[in-house]
């Protein structure tokens, strides 16, 4: 049996529930694909990332375009990867691809659908 998530917090909730799949739908399934590429970095560049985005001006307009376009050009990620990261966060990112794998991905209709890695 299958949970279906839309947010973060119901992403967060289902993980520490220790669900064995997970169906991630809508934006957060697409932000979550577009990021995957960020676990597998080694740690040096995980944390030179991680001090990138927290050092980005967040102030809105084209202080964040600028910030994000930085740290695209540092760290070689396409924008809307970086963007998700942000949005998702680095930790939960690197735990979810841990203890989970993608096993269907349909991007046409927004949907991943992840199970909990066999240990």
């Amino acid at each position: 049996m299958s949970i279906t998530v839309e947010t973060k917090e119901e992403l967060e909730k289902a993980m520490k529930n220790g669900e064995k799949e997970i169906v991630v739908i809508g934006e957060l399934a697409e932000k979550l694909h577009k990021s995957k590429k960020v676990t597998k970095f080694g740690a040096p560049t995980i944390a030179a990332l991680t001090a990138a985005i927290a050092a980005a001006p967040f102030t809105g307009g084209i202080s964040t375009t600028l910030g994000v376009s930085a740290i695209a050009t540092l760290t070689g990620l396409e924008v809307a990867v970086i963007i998700g990261v942000v949005f998702i966060g680095i930790s939960l990112l690197i735990v979810l691809y841990k203890d989970y794998e993608e096993i269907e991905v349909d991007m046409d209709k927004r949907r991943l659908k992840l199970r909990k890695k066999q240990k």
